[in-house]
């Protein structure tokens, strides 16, 4: 697999694998100059299917910045009060956001920017527009659902403008927020309380749930690639799992019955969200500063509140064995409503978060139904448009045309009807379909 890095400079070198380094040569690329999208830019002239080849790269470079661009769209789209604030691509651009609590966890603002902003300028898109498609294309490359695609009655839309001041702060969802605090966001979001339900979903990829695999065993980094363990598989698990143990919501923090960690299994853990070897590398490293200085003993315990101390107590539904909640405390009350637990009240707002929930946990392809709508509502959210309403796409617009190695087939008729273009050719500006693809 190749392995393309390119760095923010004038001067965009081209990095080679480990493994094909030597059959692989150097490649020097120089990109245009770029500023954020603040008041002007054509979303009719961009590549489309290259930005989503892009983003598609991204992913194959490293998993992880899959599950980061699915909470950017969030956290970008949702930071909105007052009528100020939404998609704008904010999140990635200014030092505010990137520096807050909600978006300093495991650095991931930081580490998508360098993506997003590179892949911005390579395209002269907006940030902005690159956070919604990629968002997009991450939860399909997980697993999940099409979202970009012709629809006339629900487009997928172009053209947002950045913005280089922050955000409003206080505006995302809270970790304990119950839910009454969930029905009120909503409405505030715009949303149903059965999209903002759907939304959650996407909780199934929180990296809580650790080197953890579909059949309950655990993946070690150090002798796996862990490229398929249950925080990279896009599925309705969130749903099954909180809607089936009875749930405990401790006030205050009970004491955890569950074993603590040796100082071996806890780096495992930490390396496991990464899939590349160099983002791995680069935690190994602080993990060592930050752990060895402590005991350089493997088998050490690891003991802090966090692991002695839990919010949430939950039984499984079946060995009746105390285990480790793996979502937030909010996600303890949506199982809680799912439940119909004596400890909510019988308002309309929980019966319906009860009955969306069941429905998700029982049917996967009406969650995903559900999902691409909000998801679309989402990312629309106080948006600047370089045109009123945005611009459609279908995620096949490919302006530079396409072209093929191979001789004597004819790609013009891409540009024409592209469901008759012959597999052999690819948009110009596109990454190929090995390409790994960081900053």
């Amino acid at each position: 697999m190749q392995f393309i890095t390119l760095i923010l400079s004038l001067n965009f070198v081209i990095c080679l694998s480990s493994k094909r380094s030597r059959k692989n040569k150097v490649i020097r690329v120089k990109l245009p100059s770029w500023k954020p999208k603040e008041k002007f830019y054509n979303p009719r002239k961009v590549d489309w299917v290259s930005v989503i080849s892009g983003c598609e790269a991204a992913c194959r470079y490293e998993k992880r910045l899959c599950n980061f661009y699915v909470r950017a769209a969030a956290h970008d789209s949702l930071s909105v009060s007052e009528g100020f604030g939404g998609a704008d691509g904010s999140l990635l651009l200014t030092d505010d956001e990137l520096r807050r609590s909600e978006n300093n966890y495991d650095n991931f603002a930081f580490l998508l920017s360098k993506n997003a902003l590179a892949l911005a300028k390579k395209y002269d898109t907006s940030v902005a527009d690159i956070v919604a498609v990629c968002g997009a294309v991450a939860t399909e490359f997980l697993g999940g659902p099409k979202i970009i695609k012709s629809d006339h009655n629900q487009p997928f839309l172009v053209g947002r403008h950045d913005r280089t001041v922050p955000n409003p702060t206080n505006a995302l969802a809270p970790a304990n927020m119950n839910t009454t605090e969930f029905s009120v966001f909503s409405k505030t979001k715009n949303l149903t309380i059965e999209e903002m339900t759907a939304l959650m979903g996407s909780h199934t990829l929180l990296d809580e749930k650790g080197c953890l695999n579909k059949d309950n065993t655990y993946c070690d980094p150090t002798t796996s690639n862990c490229k398929d363990i249950l925080i990279y598989d896009w599925s309705n698990i969130y749903y099954k799992e909180t809607c089936v143990p009875k749930i405990t919501i401790n006030n205050p923090r009970a004491l955890s019955t569950l074993p603590l960690p040796t100082r071996n299994f806890f780096v495992h853990q930490d390396l496991r969200k990464f899939t590349s070897q160099e983002f791995r590398k680069s935690q190994q490293d602080l993990l060592d500063q930050e752990l060895v200085e402590l005991n350089p003993d493997p088998n050490t315990l690891v003991t802090n509140q966090e692991l002695e101390l839990e919010d949430v107590t939950w039984y499984d539904d079946v060995t009746k064995i105390a285990k480790k909640w793996m979502y937030t405390i909010h996600d303890a009350w949506m199982g809680k409503a799912c439940q119909d637990d004596s400890d909510l009240p019988k308002t309309d707002y929980n019966n319906q978060i009860r009955i969306s929930m069941n429905k998700f946990k029982d049917d996967s392809k009406e969650w995903d139904t559900t999902y691409i709508r909000a998801y679309k509502k989402m990312i629309n959210t106080g948006a600047i448009w370089n045109k009123k309403g945005g611009f459609p796409i279908s995620g096949l617009e490919c302006n530079s045309g396409y072209e093929s190695y191979i001789p004597k087939i004819n790609c013009r008729i891409c540009n024409i009807k592209y469901n008759t273009c012959h597999r052999s050719c690819k948009c110009k500006t596109a990454f190929n379909n090995n390409d790994a693809f960081y900053q």
